[in-house]
């Protein structure tokens, strides 16, 4: 069949929309504003997926092309082992969603490993933040983006084009301008051997260092500041630095939230309100105590001495999923307490 030269220039430009776009973020990287890094994360974040689904779309393609029509020659084909390695549930969700496919890459088809795995799809719930709801991980994103920009290259390695056609070169062609860049001087075998690729890939990585313990650190310092800040403001909503008080103010809070409003409108008082929180207590209901918290600040500081970026990654993403909504209203609450520390002083007559 006869390639015309518009699919040609298609199928270059998405042999080059990878490489470029991680460039790009190369270049926020290198700026490092955090307003640069979110778009550096945005980016490396949608090279992965580009990445992955074409990687997908090419093994489904595959096993779509030998699958029998028919029984009993669809069973045999299962039974021999021909078939694919995924579910069809797995397959159905890995086309829609961004999670799925990395799982199907690394436990189905072992193209990528756990650490990889486990990068992309947090930076992956990161860049939702960040696009979706604004969230800027303003202390951890630079490290955050070397380490995902740095696992982004490697992928270009792993999950590579499997057929592509090269638009004939020329002096005016930004085609030719890639190839020069990436000092890939045959088109037709600049992305068809393990030397080239991996030559690609050191062209990527230039200029980006990703500093495992830089990122462990600051990781750590991060969650382990966040938490001390909660804590004194739970003190300083209770007006109190006793540590039994303020566990008690903070599971209280949750009780009443929880049952004590309701119970005290049904006409419940005193004696009885307190009896009803303590067996509440006692039935371990509290979502947040100060146990808890400390348990998370030991946690955090054990980040620190990760010599895994990934796993230190999973253990950071594990702690703050459980203690985010807490600082997120202990935040409000101060907010909400402040305003009313004010409106009392404005409110007050001058003599």
């Amino acid at each position: 069949m006869e390639v015309s030269d518009s699919d040609k220039i298609v199928c270059m430009e998405r042999v080059r929309l990878i490489s470029e776009q991680i460039e790009e973020a190369r270049k926020y990287i290198l700026a490092g504003s955090l307003l640069q890094l979110r778009l550096a994360l945005i980016l490396l974040d949608n090279a992965v997926e580009l990445m992955m689904c074409r990687e997908l779309k090419e093994d489904f393609a595959y096993h779509d092309y030998w699958r029998p029509r028919y029984q009993p020659a669809l069973d045999e084909w299962y039974r021999a082992g021909l078939g694919p390695k995924y579910s069809d549930d797995e397959r159905r969700d890995a086309e829609k969603e961004f999670e799925p496919k990395a799982r199907i890459l690394q436990f189905r088809l072992n193209r990528i490993t756990a650490d990889e795995r486990d990068i992309v799809c947090i930076c992956h719930k990161m860049r939702c933040e960040a696009f979706h709801r604004e969230h800027l991980r303003r202390e951890i994103l630079l490290p955050v983006c070397k380490l995902l920009y740095a696992t982004a290259a490697d992928l270009t390695v792993k999950l590579r084009f499997r057929s592509y056609v090269i638009f004939p070169p020329n002096v005016h062609n930004e085609d030719t301008a890639f190839l020069e860049r990436f000092e890939m001087r045959d088109p037709v075998l600049a992305f068809g051997s393990e030397e080239s690729l991996n030559q690609l890939r050191r062209k990527l990585i230039d200029g980006i260092d990703s500093n495992p313990r830089e990122l462990v650190g600051v990781l750590s310092q991060d969650l382990v500041d966040r938490i001390v800040q909660t804590v004194e403001c739970l003190g300083y909503l209770g007006e109190t630095d006793d540590e039994e008080k303020i566990d008690y103010n903070l599971q209280h809070t949750q009780f009443w939230r929880e049952q004590g409003a309701e119970l005290m409108k049904d006409g419940m008082r005193g004696a009885d309100l307190d009896r009803a929180y303590h067996e509440w207590q006692a039935q371990g209901r509290a979502k947040f105590t100060l146990y808890k918290i400390k348990r998370w600040k030991k946690r955090a500081f054990g980040i620190a001495s990760y010599e895994n970026p990934a796993r230190a990654l999973v253990q950071y993403w594990a702690v703050d999923k459980r203690f985010a909504p807490l600082e997120i209203d202990v935040a409000r609450a101060v907010v909400e307490f402040d305003d009313q520390i004010n409106a009392e002083i404005h409110s007050r007559p001058l003599h």
